[in-house]
């Protein structure tokens, strides 16, 4: 029992594709500690890629043990009061009748249900799926990959009783239930999102019934307490309420206050997510053929369209791979000679000692290479463009690099060409779902990026403005488990803790340029290579 005075405390998860991470929250106070694991992956030979679920479990338990290591360990020398979680969705794995995983946790990313995904366009027609579920006919999704397991392990489908993504597993671990949140659902395909439940038609096609997928609880709801083993192994009091937040993006809405209609979370981390909030479904087809996707917010009564790229910070992460890092073995001559061919802006980096962090490195050629905009152009497509204009095979290219420029030209192009990508996004979102946007919060690494903020900022629409925490997700996800746990009255008294922002302001000349560089060079050169 919590001493006299003690300050209550929340632990929020967020189980990501790399890392793995839970943070104590004290109301009123924020993110006052982070713990952080790897997320291992384990490629498939001849494609695919699964995670196990006994190292994602031990990964979490050790993350919150940490946590709440540290709530005892402070000043009061209270146990948290409640666990929430958030996890990325469409990754999932088998529970057989005893509760117990049946083989590996498959990948959101993994490619292998591609063929399924093929036959379910083919079976149920990309409109009408997408009417039903917001979703277009894609292997990531949980459908396929379940049509993908009967198919090709006959034996371990055989076997499923229940089906878990990552949240409701690692909830199922340490409190015996299986529940789920709206948000993790509606990236199944098969889950009606008008309706919030499971489309059983769907389902069928995989032979299954939704009584073998998580209940749905709404957003606040315990899905159970920490067995007796469960916080032994944590350090917490058995019964302690756990509560599934839901999708991390849309938790990161949460802890970002990303709520109401209008509202976009632009999520960057290696891939990036715009996620506008609506009132309602939107389900027009010419949100399908432009790419974008439909699904319920974590937030009960509200939902949201999302678009994304593909590579955002993965874009950063090649760049200082194939230009930052000499190969192994390199001596200081040669790679001072390197940095003379790369170009102007260069050879201090060559120079620099093998130590150096190459993050700080991509920063100092930003701030070399002078205002924006770039005069180069880049199509920021390493892993094709999913919306607008949908098209797997565009291609990254760079376009107007001249001869004199160097590493600093191309480094801030390779910015601007994200964040016109991203202008592009959001007036497509505005017009197909004729919604008004509003704020346009900033969540993720590269908001620590100040020449992207103000790209982004420069080039609207909306009010940009940057969530200040690193851990919107896990954030969000502990408000919720403190709804779960009564610390909170309510959904809307828990949301007045999330993060606060603060806007990217840019002067109406840097804004100008942005525009006419947008509007006259890069959209033109994108719009003459659609398919």
């Amino acid at each position: 029992m919590a001493a006299k005075g003690a300050t209550e405390s929340l632990i929020g998860v967020d189980v990501g594709s790399t890392h793995i991470k839970a943070v104590l929250v004290v109301p009123g106070s924020g993110v006052v500690h982070v713990a952080r694991r790897d997320t291992v992956t384990h490629d498939v030979s001849g494609g695919g890629a699964t995670h196990r679920p006994d190292e994602i479990l031990v990964a979490v338990e050790s993350a919150i043990a940490e946590c709440v290591a540290a709530a005892v360990a402070g000043p009061h020398g209270a146990p948290p009061r409640a666990i929430g979680i958030a996890s990325m969705a469409e990754a999932g794995v088998p529970l057989d009748a005893r509760g117990r995983t049946v083989g590996e946790i498959v990948a959101w990313f993994d490619p292998r249900s591609v063929p399924q995904a093929e036959w379910l366009e083919r079976r149920v027609g990309a409109p009408a799926l997408f009417a039903r579920t917001g979703l277009r006919p894609e292997g990531k999704y949980t459908l396929p990959k379940l049509l993908w397991l009967r198919e090709n392990r006959p034996r371990e489908f055989a076997r499923l009783r229940r089906w878990a993504g990552v949240a409701e597993l690692v909830a199922h671990d340490l409190t015996g239930e299986l529940a789920t949140n709206s948000s993790l659902a509606c990236r199944t395909a098969a889950f009606s999102v008008t309706e919030r439940r499971w489309d059983a038609d769907l389902l069928g096609l995989a032979g299954l019934a939704p009584e073998q997928m998580p209940a749905v609880l709404p957003l606040g709801r315990s899905v159970g307490g920490l067995t007796g083993a469960a916080g032994a192994r944590l350090g917490l009091p058995a019964g302690t309420p756990v509560a599934v937040a839901g999708h991390d993006h849309l938790v990161a809405a949460l802890g970002a206050g990303v709520t109401r209609p209008g509202d976009v979370l632009d999520s960057m981390g290696s891939a990036e997510a715009t996620l506008l909030v609506t009132r309602q479904p939107a389900l027009a087809d010419e949100l399908r053929r432009s790419g974008f996707s439909s699904g319920c917010h974590a937030l009960d009564g509200a939902w949201y369209v999302g678009g994304g790229l593909q590579a955002s910070g993965a874009l950063v992460e090649w760049f200082v791979e194939r230009f930052l890092a000499p190969p192994a073995g390199w001596g200081a001559g040669a790679a001072r000679g390197a940095g003379a061919a790369l170009g102007p802006g260069a050879s201090r980096l060559a120079e620099a000692s093998p130590d150096r962090d190459r993050y700080a490195a991509f920063l100092d050629l930003l701030d070399r290479a002078g205002p924006g905009p770039a005069q180069a152009l880049v199509r920021p497509y390493l892993h094709g463009r999913t919306a607008p204009h949908r098209d797997p095979s565009a291609a990254f290219d760079v376009e107007g690099l001249l001869e004199s420029d160097g590493l600093p030209e191309l480094a801030a192009a390779l910015i601007d060409g994200a964040a016109f990508h991203v202008r592009w996004m959001l007036d497509e979102l505005q017009r197909v779902t004729a919604t008004p946007l509003g704020r346009v919060r900033i969540v993720g690494g590269g908001a620590r990026n100040p020449r992207w903020l103000t790209a982004k900022a420069a080039l609207g629409p909306g009010r940009f403005e940057v969530a200040r925490t690193d851990e919107a997700a896990a954030l969000g996800a502990a408000l919720v488990g403190g709804v779960a746990a009564s610390v909170y009255g309510s959904v809307e008294s828990a949301l007045a803790d999330a993060a606060p922002s603060e806007r990217v302001q840019v002067s109406p000349a840097v804004r100008a340029r942005y525009d006419a560089a947008y509007r006259e060079r890069w959209q033109p050169a994108v719009l003459a290579t659609l398919r």
